[in-house]
């Protein structure tokens, strides 16, 4: 809020003040008195400039603290990349009242970029940082006293249940800041911006040829980090057959006739509450496997 001042004229100014006017009556011998009061008296001057109230909230500690009015700044340790089903982050933001007046602040969070509705974003003054969230706290609005500051917690989390499709999700969390002087049209505003956030992603593994046998084909894969297990399909692709092989097995042979069939794996991650997610599909191979000769694959 834009400060304004003024000052009177300097000195003394010399204000004449009629006290009292009044009527004395002196009934004597038929008679009426008459008297007349004046007196004078000095007011001094204010010595130093009057100022109106300043509304002001900032940002202590992220190396911005949003004097003045409007701003937006960073607040780095506040996000969550590679975010799965159940992850989340949460970091104090300290807000100071630079006015000259309690102040009361609402903080307003929301998602930014792609995110989708499986993330979830929250905001509260007096609530205790657990590192994943938020414990029990005053709500999105406090009053703050002139030079005083609050404490606002705020989180970004992944949902327990997010579905695959969230993969890859990106973004970031956007927090208003809003304040206000009671009794006035007094306000301020600022924004802190969280840094990156975003959901992890299964990686599709490779497939390649392995092994040719007699009317037999061997598949080999890529490992996935922290893959629970693979989703193998082969064969034509009009009636493909999809088997599971679990973690720690990279291999899979295929045998019975086949003409320009085909193979493909994918990568699967199962969370708490059997929440699967699935990668893209890997490369394909096609192959062939004909009676009595060694198999083939391209």
């Amino acid at each position: 809020m834009v400060e304004r001042s003024g000052r009177r004229p300097a000195g003394m100014r010399r204000v004449a003040v009629l006290a009292v006017v009044a009527l004395v009556g002196v009934l004597a011998g038929g008679g009426v008195a008459w008297a007349w009061w004046q007196g004078e008296a000095t007011a001094t001057a204010p010595t130093s400039a009057l100022r109106a109230g300043v509304v002001d909230v900032q940002v202590v500690g992220l190396g911005n603290e949003l004097v003045g009015r409007g701003g937006s700044v960073t607040a780095t340790a506040l996000g969550l990349t590679g975010a799965v089903p159940g992850s989340g982050d949460s970091e104090i933001i300290t807000v100071r009242n630079g006015g000259s007046r309690p102040t009361t602040v609402t903080a307003t969070p929301t998602r930014t970029g792609t995110l989708g509705t499986s993330f979830t974003t929250s905001a509260s003054f007096g609530a205790a940082d657990t590192g994943t969230g938020c414990g029990t706290g005053n709500g999105t609005s406090t009053t703050i006293p002139a030079g005083g500051t609050a404490a606002l917690c705020v989180t970004v989390a992944l949902s327990a249940s997010a579905p695959s499709t969230v993969q890859g999700q990106a973004g970031g969390v956007s927090v208003a800041l809003a304040a206000s002087l009671g009794g006035t049209a007094w306000t301020d505003t600022g924004t802190v911006v969280s840094g990156a956030v975003g959901a992890a992603t299964v990686p599709a593994p490779t497939l390649s040829c392995g092994a040719l046998g007699l009317v037999s084909v061997t598949f080999n894969w890529t490992a996935v980090a922290n893959a629970t297990r693979y989703q193998f399909t082969f064969g034509p692709a009009a009636t493909p057959t999809t088997v599971q092989v679990p973690a720690g097995t990279t291999a899979y042979q295929v045998t019975g006739v086949a003409t320009n069939a085909t193979a493909r794996v994918r990568a699967e991650r199962v969370f708490t509450g059997n929440v699967v997610w699935t990668s893209v599909s890997s490369n394909t191979r096609t192959y062939s496997i004909a009676l009595g000769l060694i198999g083939t694959c391209a």
